[in-house]
C-alpha cells in the first residue's frame, strides 16, 4: 500500500498515471489502436522508472560522507637505489 501512497506523492507519478489515463480515453474513443497504447504505456512505464531510477543513484551519492584524501603508501618511506651488479 506505501507504494501508492508513494507514486501519489510524487510529481513523476501523478503525471505518469495522468499519462496512461489520458491514452487509455483515447483508445476507448478509438483514436488509438490498442497495440499504440501498449507500446504508449510501456514507455510512460520506463521514462518513470528510468527517472526514479536516476534520483535513486543521484540521492544516495549527494548523501555519501566526503572521503579525505589518504597517500598512496601508509607506511615510512623507503629509498629505492639502483646498484648495478659487479663483475
Amino acid at each position: 500500500m506505501a507504494a501508492f501512497t508513494n507514486l501519489w506523492n510524487s510529481e513523476k507519478g501523478v503525471l505518469a498515471i495522468a499519462l496512461i489515463i489520458a491514452c487509455t480515453v483515447l483508445c476507448a474513443l478509438g483514436k488509438v489502436t490498442a497495440d499504440a497504447w501498449i507500446s504508449y504505456s510501456q514507455w510512460i512505464f520506463g521514462i518513470y522508472v528510468s527517472g526514479k531510477t536516476i534520483q535513486g543513484a543521484a540521492s544516495a551519492f549527494a548523501a555519501r560522507p566526503a572521503q579525505p584524501t589518504q597517500a598512496a603508501s601508509t607506511g615510512p618511506a623507503v629509498a629505492v637505489v639502483n646498484n648495478p651488479p659487479t663483475a
